[in-house]
């Protein structure tokens, strides 16, 4: 078991650097020849703004005004649907949008997927635009996520979303992260392979959207690597902005971090199409570095530490690897978080823990059409 466990730490080590530090460097580079020039705006499209609500009485009147304040050059329209609430979610929502807003309660919990597959089957809009109940656009941020649709090869169009961006509010780990994140999609964007839009602000065309498995949890990244597939664009529109308050506790990332995770494994599972280099590279090139290696990187690493529990010569380095880490994770979903660079190897290491066991499960055929709201 040594090398095996010697061969599993030198790959995962390989995937947590080619995609946090080589591939960046190598994107910039490919970005620089992407860019293009910006194709007239999208003039007389009609769209409309869909939400998968559950138990968001709480936000769901201030998110239809903020959705009925948008300009948009053609028209626009607000679809709301009602996921087995328990509350006055869809009360609120009728009231709120004052017979603007069109409200499908489903008195069941169906899960996101499978409302926004009935969304997207009851619009009759050129352009399908998704967003959450939690989140706030800023003004103009629908008229510019719809622009880039002006150039006929554009498929799908990622926002930007901005986390914890309140005046006095301290930075957070995931804001931080996310920053990153944002910087990688833009200039993916540039390349038309913007994928893993996020599920706050993005935008498809209608008739290129795909149903999506009821059991999904990855909207915002199946919908554009569907449509990406087809040889379409995926592009980002930086300008087009939106606001979400950051996690609560670094516990409600865990959480939503082992969700993605699972999803992440159904991914792999299903998707290999995604793994077809010779057939869209740029697309998977950005799908196996940006996405897969880093869903696949803790996860060997728990395997090698685990193969070298079982190595006479390995044991003792394994299993004091394997307690640091748990330690950090404790650490982590401690309140406050540890300051300065400590607190973020502790964060990035609960949240590479937390992903690695969803993968894991979504790997192994876990699945859940239906989650808890998360707090905000």
């Amino acid at each position: 078991m040594t090398t095996v466990a010697l061969l599993l730490g030198a790959l995962s080590a390989a995937l947590f650097l080619w995609s946090y530090l080589l591939y960046p460097w190598l994107l910039r580079g490919l970005a620089r020849g992407g860019a293009q020039s910006l194709p007239a705006p999208a003039s007389g499209l009609s769209a409309e703004v869909l939400v998968s609500a559950a138990d968001e009485e709480r936000v769901i009147a201030e998110r239809i005004r903020n959705l009925l304040a948008q300009e948009t050059a053609g028209p626009c329209r607000v679809r709301i649907g009602c996921d087995g609430c328990a509350d006055r979610t869809a009360q609120r929502a009728r009231e709120a949008g004052n017979g603007r807003v069109e409200v499908m309660e489903f008195p069941e919990r169906r899960g996101k997927a499978a409302v926004l597959n009935a969304l997207v089957r009851a619009s009759g809009a050129d352009v399908i635009v998704f967003t959450d109940a939690n989140t706030l656009f800023e003004r103009g941020a629908v008229r510019r996520l719809l622009e880039p649709f002006g150039d006929p090869r554009v498929g799908a169009v990622c926002g930007r979303l901005l986390l914890g961006t309140e005046e006095g509010a301290p930075a957070t780990p995931e804001a931080a992260f996310w920053d990153q994140e944002t910087g990688l999609k833009e200039q993916e964007g540039r390349l038309g392979v913007c994928l893993g839009a996020n599920g706050a602000i993005y935008a498809a065309r209608r008739d290129r959207i795909e149903p999506l498995p009821v059991d999904s949890s990855m909207d915002d990244f199946l919908i554009p690597a569907r449509i990406a597939r087809r040889g379409l664009r995926v592009v980002f529109a930086g300008d087009a902005v939106a606001r979400e308050p950051a996690p609560e506790s670094v516990r409600a990332e865990i959480a939503r971090r082992f969700r993605i995770g699972v999803g992440a494994g159904q991914v792999l599972r299903r998707e290999t199409w995604l793994f077809g280099f010779w057939r869209h590279p740029r697309l998977s090139l950005a799908f196996l570095s940006r996405k897969a290696a880093r869903w696949m990187a803790p996860v060997v690493a728990l395997a090698a530490l685990l193969a070298g529990l079982a190595s006479p010569l390995l044991f003792p380095a394994a299993a004091l690897a394997l307690a640091f880490a748990l330690a950090l994770f404790l650490l982590a979903r401690e309140r406050p978080l540890p300051s300065g660079l400590f607190g973020k190897l502790c964060y990035f290491c609960a949240m590479n823990l937390a992903l690695a066991a969803g993968v894991a499960a979504g790997l192994a055929g876990a699945s859940r059409a239906a989650w808890d709201r998360a707090p905000r």
